[in-house]
């Protein structure tokens, strides 16, 4: 694979959430992006008040802690590591941000990545999303091709995408690993540019690695080398660097 990638998604912090349980699996996580072609990693554990109590203050030092670790190995592994979180949508996403209680991607208070159960969406979530977006914060829906409301409804997403929200496809979605349901819905949102990042939302070595170059492939034979490259690297490079990615209009469901 002939391109750094960036892989915007993955559980790869230790003991935060339902991601990676020790440093020493973090570590072979990172070892496995590194060989995929993966450069850097934004790590987002999860945000969900009652359950995973993350914020600032859990995850930028266990990203310091990983970082640390991965400097330190004999093997050179050149992998950078930059905060994040996979905040769960809630009606007070906005306060919750102003409280300083959410954690956006490397910490540039621009970009919040956003993840709604798997079955429905709240009503009036999209006046949230909205809410943030006039507060200059950009949501990026977390794969919403697993999302059952908007797979059922996929005009609801197009809206949010045309308001200003970014979407995330999970690599292993278009390669089928979560079910043909699943793929056919990526695929779809794909093919009208309704998706702009390609991420592993990495959980494990095993069962959800952080491999992005199977992902791609997939997304190649859809939207395009060039178009399917850009959400691995040019898109995802501008969010962590606080800009907006210069992504195409979408085509109307």
């Amino acid at each position: 694979m002939n391109v750094e990638m960036i892989d915007i998604h993955t559980h790869i912090l230790p003991g935060l959430d339902d991601g990676a349980r020790t440093l020493e699996e973090s570590i072979e996580m990172c070892r496995m992006s590194d060989q995929d072609g993966i450069k850097t990693i934004v790590a987002t554990p999860h945000i969900l008040p009652g359950i995973y109590q993350n914020n600032r203050s859990t995850i930028l030092p266990k990203v310091e802690e990983l970082q640390s670790a991965i400097c330190n190995l004999q093997s050179a592994i050149t992998l950078r590591v930059l905060p994040g979180a996979d905040v769960h949508f809630s009606s007070d996403l906005l306060d919750r941000y102003r409280n300083q209680e959410l954690m956006t991607v490397s910490d540039h208070d621009r970009y919040l990545m956003v993840e709604f159960d798997s079955q429905s969406i709240p009503y009036r979530g999209e006046e949230v999303l909205f809410s943030l977006i006039t507060h200059g914060v950009i949501p990026i829906i977390t794969h919403p091709e697993r999302n059952y409301e908007l797979t059922r409804n996929p005009k609801r997403y197009y809206e949010m995408i045309k308001m200003g929200c970014l979407g995330q496809v999970t690599a292993m979605s278009l390669t089928g690993e979560f079910g043909s349901q699943v793929k056919r819905g990526a695929e779809k949102l794909l093919s009208h540019r309704l998706i702009h990042l390609i991420a592993s939302d990495a959980h494990s070595v095993n069962g959800r690695p952080p491999i992005l170059s199977a992902g791609l492939r997939a997304a190649e034979k859809i939207v395009g080398k060039e178009e399917a490259r850009k959400m691995v690297t040019d898109y995802p490079e501008a969010i962590i660097n606080g800009r907006r990615p210069n992504v195409p209009e979408p085509i109307k469901l």
